[in-house]
């Protein structure tokens, strides 16, 4: 092989025609270790496409692309197409489409012009590739929401481990073997199908999770929201100084006092005149004017302070219920911000528990495809030794 064919790229090697199994899974594997350490030292290459792959001998090699971050492409991942930062998940979506690519010969999105491309990319599923391992691996790569899709490379490189072995089974002819050997290879078989099912099960109980805490959280937003509607309501409303009851009494009963001293000062100095005239009968009629006057100006000044005493009471007792309605709401938020705080504890407890578990039985399905890996290869050293003899 010369150099410029150990070196050429992905879209070049796709363009000699469909690639086999064995080296399409070959070239998968590498490629998501290649992303697996990328993503772990907390950086995303963005417009993963067979054009920035190089095959390098038996490796592959990312190189970055040479057109914006947002061309439009077959392997593009829509949060992209819609202005959005590319991140982990994003180079995720285009490995799907690059392995289904490479394992059928066909896109896993097209259309005839940039505009149907773009459509197909943010609406359209992959079509079905006639296996079901490769289906449920490419799916859960591409699905259109970032968080609907596998979230680190690990997961993808056991699936990719667990599609090797099988298609390995699938090209080894079967040799003449014993009931032991039988039953052996249907034990793994049902190994690999409950390690299968117990991957579903945590990633549909982190999804649940998440949910819950997610609409834990909403509800606790909308909460605040109507709360602070409230307290808005009550600040528009106007609310009456208090009034000093004593000092308005007797700015009161001054003036009172004034009005009394300067009608009965006039009062006076008419009597004064009519006495000075000699009518007494018009001074005692004077005089009994003078007290009827005073009776009136002093019923008047007692039906007003009445009224002041009614509206200072009505607005201490609104302020009170102010005060009260005020304290209500603070109890309640209090309340709430202690349920919500525990919520999320337990929430957040429950999550990282989940991650442990998820953490430990990768570890664990990963030795497991490793022991399968080695005691396949084993039995298929054995057949072959067979035959030779």
């Amino acid at each position: 092989m010369s150099s410029t064919i150990e070196q050429q790229t992905l879209a070049l090697r796709m363009d000699e025609g469909k690639i086999p199994v064995s080296e399409a899974l070959h070239y998968a594997m590498s490629l998501a270790d290649a992303l697996r350490k990328l993503h772990d030292a907390g950086k995303a290459h963005g417009a993963v496409t067979p054009s920035s792959i190089v095959l390098s001998g038996t490796a592959v090699e990312l190189i970055p692309s040479l057109g914006p971050l947002a061309t439009i492409t077959p392997y593009t991942a829509p949060e992209v197409l819609q202005g959005e930062t590319a991140d982990s998940r994003s180079d995720i979506f285009s490995f799907g489409a690059v392995v289904f690519e490479m394992l059928t010969g066909r896109r896993a999105f097209d259309g005839e012009n940039q505009t149907e491309l773009k459509l197909a990319v943010c609406n359209a599923a992959p079509p079905p590739s006639g296996s079901p391992a490769v289906d449920r691996l490419v799916t859960a790569c591409v699905a259109k929401a970032p968080s609907a899709r596998w979230q680190r490379m690990q997961k993808i490189i056991l699936e990719l481990k667990l599609l090797t072995v099988a298609a390995r089974r699938a090209d080894t002819p079967p040799p003449a073997r014993g009931a032991a050997e039988s039953a052996l290879r249907a034990e793994i078989q049902q190994l690999e199908a409950r390690l299968s099912v117990r991957l579903a099960n945590y990633e549909n109980t982190i999804a649940a999770m998440q949910k819950t805490a997610a609409d834990a959280a909403e509800r606790f937003k909308e909460h605040i929201g109507e709360i602070h509607s409230q307290i808005a309501a009550l600040q528009d409303r106007p609310v009456p100084q208090p009034v000093d009851v004593e000092a308005l009494a007797q700015q009161i009963q001054g003036r009172l006092e004034q009005t009394i001293a300067a009608v009965s000062e006039q009062l006076r100095v008419h009597v004064e005149e009519m006495v000075e005239a000699g009518n007494r009968k018009q001074s005692a009629h004077v005089q009994e004017a003078l007290g009827s006057t005073k009776q009136e100006l002093s019923a008047q000044a007692s039906e007003t302070a009445a009224t002041v005493n009614q509206r200072v009471a009505a607005a201490e007792q609104n302020m009170d219920e102010i005060r009260k309605h005020f304290a209500t709401l603070q109890s309640n938020v209090a309340g709430d911000l202690h349920d919500f705080e525990k919520t999320l504890k337990v929430q957040g407890v429950a999550i990282d528990t989940a991650r442990t578990a998820m953490v430990q039985t990768d570890d664990l399905v990963e030795r497991v495809v490793e022991a399968l890996e080695l005691l396949q290869s084993s039995m298929i050293d054995q057949h072959e030794a067979a035959g030779v003899n």
